[in-house]
């Protein structure tokens, strides 16, 4: 467990090294608005793509049969290609059409549609790596992500300066350069794409049916929550959303390094382990993650107002701001995370989903309400997610006490 944690701990640390090395280039090729815009299609992006794959990913680990695991997958694929599909001739009519729109967004709306899908993809095959216990493939394929994208951004931004674009497309090479390196490595890669006949499909869903039907919901709401934030600061100033993206971005690095290593190696084990040892494995992840994350979130709240102009820039003296507002709620989302997908394994979707939306509701309330001072909201707004996120970890290991024998 140990050795398959460090296993994607060390590798995603490389893929956000290379991050890092190339965000004081990219800051000062396109500024606060390119990176606003950018943000802004990442978010709708984001949205899209839960739907897309009717979060069938989350149900190729569990099976014992490898028929069964490919038959998600293949549900999932399918899914995903058809909603891609339909987005694309969406936005193609939409940019065809006489609708007033800025160049700049012209493009934005063509690439949704493969955003969506390499998103999506990306997800299925990065479970389908993670049932097989592939951890140090996960690993390399986030270093040649990251690296794929770093160099194109920074490429396209030299040719494109102040265009935001070129951020968007960066990403979507980078993803493209993911979904294949994790496809030519997968041995059932073609079953993926093969012909399922309607009878083990309509097993599949419904035997799966909590995944659209629950956590589906569940995680909309969860994408909407993160994404949504995006969008209302975006509605009042593109530029504000680009200083809070960035931080939200290197803020969100050391929990992104920690809480997903943990959960992808834990979520196996919560899925198999006896009843009687799930309160000790959520308590163990709890306090690693807790543990782990102590030392660097401290220095992130103290040095971020400091160290943001420095490296990033003078303009970006608002995004050091941000970045110190948001550490109280992404420190205990750090706990939090490694432990969501208990709701799963208990087969308790609704309270995850019932939780959810309390949470979302009271994020996007506190910055709606504070809008008045985009930082003054964003403070109040950790501070609510802290305490809620709290909530969420003792409620999850109250769901996991052991249960009493039946006479």
């Amino acid at each position: 467990m140990g050795r398959n944690i460090l296993t994607l701990v060390s590798g995603t640390f490389a893929a956000q090294l290379v991050t890092l090395a190339a965000i004081p280039i990219l800051s000062r090729l396109y500024g606060p608005t390119p990176f606003g815009e950018f943000a802004v299609f990442a978010s709708i992006t984001a949205l899209v793509a839960v739907v897309g794959t009717a979060r069938y990913e989350m149900g190729i680990v569990p099976p014992r049969s490898l028929r069964e695991a490919v038959a998600v997958t293949n549900l999932g694929v399918r899914l995903l290609t058809v909603l891609s599909i339909l987005i694309t001739a969406v936005c193609t009519v939409i940019v065809i059409t006489p609708i007033p729109i800025t160049p700049v967004w012209t493009w934005y709306l063509l690439l949704v549609g493969p955003g969506v899908f390499l998103l999506g993809y990306l997800s299925l095959m990065t479970q389908w790596h993670i049932r097989a216990a592939n951890y140090s493939l996960i690993s390399r394929n986030r270093i040649v992500q990251s690296g794929m994208t770093a160099i194109s951004q920074v490429a396209l931004g030299f040719l494109s300066p102040d265009w935001g674009v070129g951020l968007a497309s960066g990403l979507l090479i980078g993803q493209l350069a993911g979904a294949v390196f994790l496809t030519i490595a997968a041995p059932e890669r073609s079953r993926f794409f093969g012909r399922d006949d309607g009878r083990r499909w309509r097993y599949i869903v419904r035997k799966y049916w909590r995944l659209p039907a629950l956590l589906m919901p569940h995680t909309l709401v969860d994408s909407f929550r993160l994404n949504g934030v995006n969008l209302i600061i975006g509605s009042y100033s593109v530029g504000a959303l680009g200083q809070y993206s960035q931080a939200w971005r290197l803020v969100q690095l050391p929990a992104g390094l920690i809480g997903t290593a943990i959960s992808q190696v834990y979520f196996p084990q919560l899925a198999t382990v006896p009843r009687s040892e799930l309160r000790h494995t959520v308590r163990s992840s709890v306090v690693k993650s807790f543990a782990l994350g102590a030392i660097p979130f401290a220095a992130i709240f103290f040095m971020s107002p400091f160290l943001f102009p420095f490296i990033l820039g003078e303009e970006w003296t608002e995004a050091g701001r941000f970045a110190q507002a948001l550490t109280p709620a992404l420190y205990v989302n750090l706990a939090a995370s490694p432990i969501s997908t208990i709701f799963i394994v208990l087969r308790k979707e609704h309270i995850g989903l019932l939780f959810s939306l309390a949470y979302t509701g009271v994020s996007l309330a506190a910055l709606i309400l504070f809008s008045h001072d985009l930082l003054f909201a964003v403070w109040i707004m950790s501070g609510c997610q802290a305490v809620s996120l709290i909530g969420y970890v003792l409620l999850a290991f109250w769901l996991a006490r052991p249960q009493p024998k039946r006479t």
